[in-house]
C-alpha cells in the first residue's frame, strides 16, 4: 500500500512538472523623441534589433511557466510578472521582470523571452539577468551589464560597453571602441575601427582586425591578437599562452 501511495504521488509530481504554459505579449511605442532605449530584464533569451527607417520601438514577449496550470500561471502572471514599455522625456523604459517567492518548486523554469525592434539611430542601455543575448544594427552607443549566458553584439557604430558575469562573448564589426569587463568564458573580438579593452578574469581570448590600440588584463587564459593597427599593452600572471601577431605599433608587457 505504501509503495503504490509513493508511485501514485510520483506520477503526479512528475506530470505536474511536465505542464508547460505559454503566452505571447506585444508591446509597442512610437519612437519619436526617443534617443534611448533601456531595457531591464530577467531571465530569458533577449534580442534587440535596429531597422533602417522604423518609426516605433516594439517588443515580442514570450511568457513560459513550466509545471504550472493554466489557471495557476494566468494568476502568477498576474501578480508576479511586470512587463512594460514606456516614455519618460527622451527615453523609453522597457521592463521585463518576475517577482520570485521560494516554494518547493522554486527551479521549475520561469522565463520571458524577448524580440525586440528598434529604430537604428539610438542609444541603447540593457540590464539583463541571464539567458541568451543578441545585440545587432544599431547607430548609436550600447552599454550592457549582463549576469550570465552566451551574448553575442555585431554591427554597431557607436561605442561599445559590456560588463559581462559569465558565458562565452562575441563581438564583431564595431566601428566605436570596445569596452569589455569579463568573468568567466571565451571572448572573441573581431572588425574594430576604434580601440579595444579587455579586463577578463578567466577564459580563452581572440582578438583580431582592429583600427586602433588593444590593452587587455588577464588573470588566466589563452591570449590571441592578430592585425592591430595601434599598440598592444597585456597585462597578465603568465599562466596562459599568448599569441601576437601582425601589430603595426608597439608591443608591451
Amino acid at each position: 500500500m505504501r509503495f503504490k501511495i509513493i508511485f501514485f504521488t510520483l506520477f503526479f509530481l512528475c506530470a505536474s512538472l511536465s505542464l508547460a504554459y505559454q503566452e505571447v505579449r506585444n508591446l509597442s511605442l512610437p519612437a519619436e523623441g526617443i534617443k534611448k532605449l533601456e531595457i531591464d530584464c530577467g531571465s530569458g533569451s533577449l534580442t534587440v534589433s535596429g531597422q533602417e527607417g522604423l518609426t516605433s520601438i516594439s517588443a515580442e514577449a514570450e511568457i513560459i511557466l513550466e509545471g504550472q496550470s493554466k489557471d495557476k500561471a494566468q494568476k502568477f502572471i498576474r501578480e508576479r510578472v511586470t512587463l512594460s514599455l514606456e516614455k519618460q522625456g527622451n527615453r523609453a523604459i522597457l521592463i521585463s521582470q518576475m517577482k520570485e517567492r521560494f516554494s518547493v518548486f522554486s527551479f521549475r523554469k520561469k522565463l520571458i523571452n524577448l524580440k525586440v525592434s528598434v529604430p537604428a539611430d539610438i542609444d541603447l542601455e540593457v540590464d539583463d539577468g541571464s539567458g541568451w543575448l543578441e545585440v545587432d544594427n544599431i547607430n548609436g552607443r550600447v552599454v550592457i551589464e549582463d549576469g550570465s549566458g552566451e551574448i553575442m553584439v555585431k554591427d554597431i557604430a557607436g561605442h561599445l560597453r559590456i560588463d559581462d558575469g559569465s558565458g562565452d562573448l562575441e563581438v564583431a564589426n564595431i566601428r566605436g571602441d570596445v569596452d569589455i569587463d569579463d568573468g568567466s568564458g571565451s571572448i572573441d573580438v573581431a572588425d574594430v575601427v576604434g580601440s579595444v579593452s579587455v579586463d577578463d578574469s578567466s577564459g580563452s581570448m581572440t582578438i583580431h582586425d582592429v583600427g586602433e590600440d588593444v590593452t587587455v588584463s588577464d588573470s588566466s587564459g589563452s591570449i590571441s591578437i592578430d592585425g592591430v593597427e595601434g599598440n598592444v599593452i597585456i597585462r597578465d600572471d603568465g599562466s596562459g599562452s599568448v599569441r601576437i601577431t601582425n601589430v603595426k605599433g608597439k608591443v608591451s608587457r
